[in-house]
């Protein structure tokens, strides 16, 4: 995903500046576009409204008390706008009563209660010649509540620098003195993140009018009905395997199915909607998709979440993602709007309780699963091993369904092999051996025509064309040991040394073979096959194009490898450009398939070459590689003999 978006950036920046001046305006608006709909989205009233609510009374209790016990005895003229003040404060909060009653709350609601605190407060304080400058103390502290510790240090420390420079230099006979400042100073931007620590507790949502108990049931009753929901879960679970069971091993399929049937399970055990879900799997700025710094992309999401919670990427390395990822384990997030990674998404960021689950088998883990709950408090024990089930037998399936891709790849990648085997033995045939067949009949025809009138001259061109008949058939029988030569089956050290010998015999060509002892026998017979086949090929190269008066063949374990090395001092070439030249030009992928075949044995092919200086080849196999899969080659003999 990464990939395609650096790779739609550079198009656009190569095409035009205006096209990319364009997309970052669209980008904005977009951005701009979220951020509305997340302020002015319908949300429930919760606990920490009620609490502001109740906070709030203090604004007017405050300020009556000041109006008539000390304004009314020193100042008659301020007592007049005190009192209309605390009327402000009284009237605004039976207005946000009405709206937490109607349950209607937002944040943009939140928004403007506080800057209506603010500007109440600092007329109260300016009125109050700094005396209540304690209630300003209140807006910090429900800024700091609502949005975090740093907005609440900046306004606080901002508002504490306007009132001292208010009181020293617009203010006559400013009661200002040594504690006010010190209070100004210090509990103003303090209480901001006070407050936001406090907040990191999860505010529980209430609901307005309360609704009366339910009556309680007998004993039996309660039975029957845990009986009830334990068949109900028994049931979601049978239901779960076997729907995966049909996804077809489709990787996409698997996750559509977990995150939907999660979410469906979950609201048939009683859990209150909306819910929302998505799966995240590893995805990076790389062709294999697992690049030096991987990250977590939503491959697939319920049609609850929001379109932009989509496109959102995450690296999995803070909050309960990174919990998730390192213990394997689940984590249930009580604030999501509180945590690192989850909070990017808006839908998760408004839920009240999420969970976090990993997608893992083994020693493989392929990314997470997060289910929200918009409603409920806390998901209980029975609810989380339900979606403990369901990512644990997601992870099979995609485990399941990514080997069979695996095996896919694999099947395809020896299709082409073989395909391109045969497209180079015809192209072999056509220029060695037919054309020799056709020269020998041309000759034949020449020699018809002038055996009456020449003979001596036909004679010559007898033994011409026997000497030709004999390099045809030493040709051919070279052909026949490269595709399978009975030496193998003593081992690649045996085949490597008579296809040394058959390209002296054949073609005068000097090959020298070296292979360390031991070697053969951690190589099965298709490995040792395989790499007949890459050995093969690089000797023909290096003999018709390289002009080598010696090839050399070496095979050797080197630490936890084993090398397989085949090196020449000839003509040399340029890598980059031939292998450029081999993908343009169809039926002409011999280089390009070496690499095909050596991966086919999980082997790394490595060509270093250059005009003038040689060619050096190099394929290595993790020894761990080839004794596992001597073992498997073992034990099926085994089976076969019983």
């Amino acid at each position: 995903m990464l990939a395609a978006m650096a790779r739609v950036v550079r198009r656009s920046a190569g095409h035009c500046g205006t096209v990319s001046y364009i997309m970052t305006i669209r980008f904005l608006a977009v951005s701009i576009i979220q951020q509305a709909e997340y302020v002015f989205k319908r949300i429930a009233a919760t606990r920490r409204e009620w609490g502001l609510f109740g906070l709030r009374w203090v604004f007017p209790v405050a300020l009556v008390v000041f109006g008539f016990v000390v304004s009314g005895s020193e100042n008659q003229q301020y007592l007049v706008p005190i009192v209309l003040l605390a009327a402000a404060f009284i009237l605004s909060n039976l207005a946000i009563a009405l709206l937490q009653v109607l349950e209607y709350w937002a944040v943009y609601v939140t928004i403007l209660v506080i800057i209506l605190d603010t500007g109440l407060a600092g007329y109260a304080i300016y009125l109050t010649d700094i005396r209540l400058a304690w209630i300003g103390l209140i807006p910090l502290g429900v800024l700091g509540l609502y949005f975090d510790w740093l907005p609440g240090v900046i306004a606080g420390t901002v508002a504490a620098a306007a009132l001292v420079i208010m009181q020293l230099f617009f203010v006559e006979n400013s009661l200002l003195n040594v504690a006010t400042l010190i209070l100004l100073l210090t509990a103003f931007p303090a209480v901001g993140p006070l407050a936001a620590l406090i907040g990191y507790s999860d505010s529980q949502p209430v609901s307005t009018p309360r609704k009366p108990r339910p009556a309680r049931r007998s004993k039996t009753e309660e039975k029957q009905a845990s009986s009830a929901r334990d068949t109900e879960y028994v049931d979601i679970m049978y239901e779960m395997v076997e729907v995966l069971s049909a996804s077809k091993l489709d990787p996409n399929r698997v996750l559509d199915t977990a995150v939907n049937f999660g979410l469906e399970g979950l609201a048939r055990v009683g859990v209150a909607p909306p819910l929302f879900g998505a799966a995240l799997l590893y995805a990076a700025d790389s062709p294999d998709g697992l690049g030096d710094d991987p990250v977590l992309a939503v491959v697939r999401a319920s049609d609850t979440l929001r379109p932009g919670d989509t496109e959102v990427v995450i690296p999995g390395k803070a909050g309960a993602v990174a919990e998730t990822l390192a213990r394997n384990s689940i984590v249930v997030v009580d604030n999501p709007a509180r945590d690192e990674e989850i909070s990017r998404f808006e839908s998760f960021r408004t839920c009240k309780t999420v969970l976090s689950l990993p997608l893992a088998t083994g020693k493989d883990t392929y990314g997470i699963l997060l289910i929200g709950g918009w409603k409920v408090e806390r998901f209980d024990e029975k609810q989380v091993d339900l979606m403990r089930a369901v990512a644990n037998q997601a992870a099979a399936s995609l485990h399941n369904a990514m080997l069979y891709g695996a095996l896919r790849e694999q099947r395809d990648r020896i299709v082409e092999v073989e395909k391109s085997a045969r497209a180079q033995l015809a192209a072999d045939l056509h220029d060695g051996p037919t054309q020799a067949v056709s020269a020998i009949t041309m000759r034949l025809n020449f020699i018809r025509r002038i055996i009456e009138k020449d003979p001596p001259e036909a004679m010559n061109e007898l033994y011409q064309i026997e000497d030709l008949a004999r390099r045809t058939a030493k040709e051919i029988r070279a052909m026949l040991f490269q595709l399978r030569p009975k030496s193998l089956e003593r081992g690649l050290a045996a085949g490597l040394e008579q296809l040394a010998r058959q390209m002296k015999e054949t073609y005068n060509q000097d090959v020298v073979v070296q292979v360390v002892d031991g070697c053969d026998s951690i190589l099965d017979s298709h490995t040792s096959a395989t790499l007949f086949s890459i050995v093969t090929e690089l000797v023909n190269n290096a003999r018709k194009h390289a002009e080598a008066d010696v090839i050399n063949v070496r095979m050797e374990p080197i630490g936890e490898m084993l090398r397989l090395q085949i090196s020449d001092q000839g003509k040399g070439f340029d890598v980059e450009k031939a292998l450029a030249e081999a993908r343009e030009r169809e039926g002409h992928l011999g280089l390009i398939n070496l690499f095909e075949r050596a991966a086919l044995v999980e082997g790394i092919l490595d060509i270093n070459s250059a005009p003038g200086k040689g060619t050096q080849t190099t394929i290595n196999i993790p020894l761990e590689v080839l004794r596992l899969r001597k073992t498997e080659e073992s034990e099926r003999a085994r089976q076969g003999a019983l």
